[in-house]
């Protein structure tokens, strides 16, 4: 006990642990890079499955307009073949406020298996719309009406499609 006494006169101090301060630096520190790490490591998984998302709130928005189109008309908007969703002018702003957009459009509907954008086929009585997702895990890849989801190419994209209610 002297010699601490001794040493503690002469300005050494026995400290056996961190102080509160130190603590909470050490603690604020690693939380931060925590963060930052789990935010790189996963923000392109978080921002694909976020477009994937919005997509399958267009494209029920889009049925819903489909339907009180139908209701009006007795039949589906018609078409020859697979055309964009923004060709249906007819549904705007009667039955939709706005045509929606795909959030990362690219190419025309069909045109390949990279495609972004929302497709729609009809022969009046029948429809199917259709998009192609960034994540396997959002897709439906069945087509609910037979032979009218080929657009002439392998269907190696990653599809989501639904069909009249």
């Amino acid at each position: 006990m002297a010699a601490k006494t001794c040493l503690a006169k002469k300005g050494f101090a026995f400290n056996k642990g961190f102080t509160l301060l130190e603590l909470l630096i050490a603690i604020s520190l690693m939380g931060i890079m925590t963060g930052v790490l789990l935010a790189v490591i996963n923000a392109r998984g978080i921002q694909q499955k976020t477009r994937d998302s919005q997509r399958i709130a267009d494209i029920a928005k889009m049925r819903t307009a489909l339907e009180l189109y139908f209701s009006d008309h007795r039949s589906y908007p018609t078409t020859s073949n697979w055309v964009a969703i923004a060709s249906l002018t007819g549904l705007s702003p009667d039955y939709i406020n706005a045509l929606p957009t795909d959030p990362k459009a690219t190419g025309a509907v069909c045109s390949s298996n990279e495609w972004r954008g929302y497709g729609y086929r009809s022969n009046g009585a029948a429809y199917v719309l259709a998009t192609n997702m960034e994540l396997a895990s959002s897709a439906s890849v069945l087509c609910p009406i037979a032979g009218w989801c080929d657009c002439g190419f392998p269907a190696s994209g990653i599809k989501y499609f639904v069909s009249a209610e």
